[in-house]
Parts: C-alpha cells; sequence; structure tokens
C-alpha cells in the first residue's frame, strides 16, 4: 500500500488516470512516462480504442513511435494500409497523414510515444 505523496515505481497500464482526449475519436488516452514521470522529452501514452472506433485522419509536426499490445488495428501511414497487431509496431513519420482504427472485435490497447512538444501532458505541472 503506498501513501498518496508516496512516488510510484510499477503499476498496471489500466490503473493509470484516463486523461481527457477529445481529438482521439473516442479512444481512452492514459500517460505511462512523461516529463516529471521518467521520461523527459518524450510522452508514453498507453491508448484503448473500442471496437468500431478510429482516430481521425490527422497530421502534425511530429513523429509517433507505436507498439500494438493487444487487439487489430488497420492504420494507413505514407498513404498506405498497414494491418496490425499484438506485437506490431509502426513509425509514423512527422507531417504524415495517419490514423489507426480498431479491425477487430476486442478493444485494441497499444503504446504510442511522441516527443514531448507532441503532448502538452506533464505529470509535474509544468
Amino acid at each position: 500500500m503506498s501513501s498518496k505523496d508516496e512516488k510510484v515505481f510499477a503499476g498496471r497500464l489500466d490503473d493509470l488516470p484516463v486523461i481527457p482526449a477529445p481529438d482521439h475519436g473516442g479512444t481512452e488516452k492514459r500517460v505511462v512516462f512523461c516529463p516529471g514521470r521518467f521520461w523527459n522529452g518524450y510522452v508514453m501514452r498507453y491508448f484503448s480504442t473500442k471496437a468500431g472506433e478510429k482516430t481521425p485522419f490527422h497530421t502534425h509536426g511530429w513523429p509517433h513511435y507505436v507498439v500494438v499490445l493487444e487487439g487489430s488495428a488497420r492504420a494507413l501511414i505514407m498513404g498506405k494500409t498497414w494491418d496490425l497487431s499484438a506485437g506490431s509496431w509502426a513509425y509514423v513519420p512527422a507531417d504524415t497523414e495517419h490514423f489507426f482504427e480498431n479491425a477487430g472485435v476486442t478493444t485494441l490497447k497499444f503504446l504510442c510515444t511522441v516527443p514531448e512538444h507532441g503532448d502538452p501532458y506533464r505529470e509535474d505541472g509544468n
């Protein structure tokens, strides 16, 4: 049992608090590592997407590093569609239109890491 002020060094992804992400098409977002939580310079997010949901087709000025943990996905990256499943990875270059869609019947779960300027979340609140 840990007190509220004690720093946590391990835990379960699904126990992390959900961070509002209205621009992610109904996908739940949680932050694993970020500035103020063990990783300055980058933000590792954990996303859960229900069957039939997808992120909007979009682009921005930073890359994504994606690892699929559970489920199956269809991703559009660099004009090509990629079928991904648990154990798959994907790289989205900066300024590339892309989306990720749950292509299965179970929840799609994946990690997505971006440079800290690609996600404003900071554990320390700065």
